[in-house]
């Protein structure tokens, strides 16, 4: 049994099984996923290995994707976007890109545990040592993470624009046993329907809709037929009435 994957959706239309999901899951900013479709198109297209595996975050002010390894080395862009949101509430995704049919991106789709993966990534891994850098124009450069965060810009201008990252752990046998301890994990976890899955987040979104209505909407009742002829007859008598005294008003007038 995992204790970092809740079920595993296998053998799924990526794209379209993340958009239902996001769908469904965020409310504001849907447009992020946009951005999503292009990490995933380009990861699929890529050569590295590296590259097929992503964490896909689906909360309700947006979504993110992004690379797993790189979530793995402490102080990366990656692993503080995973981290932040651990007091949130969120659905969380490890994907992984298999093939590519038809145009299709077809793979394996992971629901994280995400407590439990905050506190296994806090516990286990590496921090960042260097930052090797493949420019534009073929140039590779090997920056400390300081030199490169910090002059990220100043690179750009000196060496053209950035084509590549790659981020090396201090220590990377750590980061690679992390890797090999997930995988493992993913072989573990039962595996889900991604349809009832999709379908479970709309009732809850549906049902959570209802909850959130005012009370003072949900107590108005419709009123009883009895109900409605006597403010008819309110409403017709009262409207008699005022007809009534225009005329006495005219009478008065034409009197004078």
């Amino acid at each position: 049994m995992s204790h970092f994957y809740l079920q595993g959706f296998h053998d799924v239309d990526i794209m379209k099984s993340l958009q239902e999901i996001a769908e469904k899951n965020t409310v504001f900013y849907q447009t992020d996923f946009l951005i999503d479709k292009q990490i995933v198109k380009q990861a699929a297209e890529s050569t590295s290995l590296d590259d097929k595996n992503l964490i896909w975050i689906s909360r309700e002010k947006g979504t993110h994707c992004f690379n797993e390894r790189n979530s793995l080395i402490a102080d990366t862009p990656e692993y503080n976007k995973f981290m932040f949101y651990k007091n949130q509430d969120v659905l969380a995704f490890s994907v992984e890109i298999k093939e590519m049919q038809d145009n299709v991106i077809k793979g394996n789709i992971y629901e994280i545990d995400y407590a439990e993966q905050c506190l296994f990534r806090q516990k286990n891994c590496s921090l960042l040592k260097s930052v090797a850098v493949t420019f534009e124009n073929g140039n590779k450069e090997l920056f400390s993470s300081e030199e490169y965060f910090q002059n990220t810009a100043q690179l750009q201008q000196k060496y053209g624009q950035i084509k590549e990252v790659h981020y090396e752990a201090k220590q990377e046998l750590q980061t690679k046993r992390v890797l090999e301890t997930l995988q493992k994990q993913k072989e573990a976890t039962q595996r889900g329907d991604i349809k009832q899955y999709i379908q479970e987040l709309e009732n809850k979104s549906v049902s959570f809709e209802k909850e959130t209505i005012s009370p003072s909407f949900q107590n108005i009742k419709k009123p009883s037929i009895q109900q409605q002829l006597q403010q008819n007859a309110q409403k017709n008598a009262k409207k008699q009435a005022q007809k009534e005294n225009q005329k006495n008003n005219i009478k008065r007038e034409e009197a004078r």
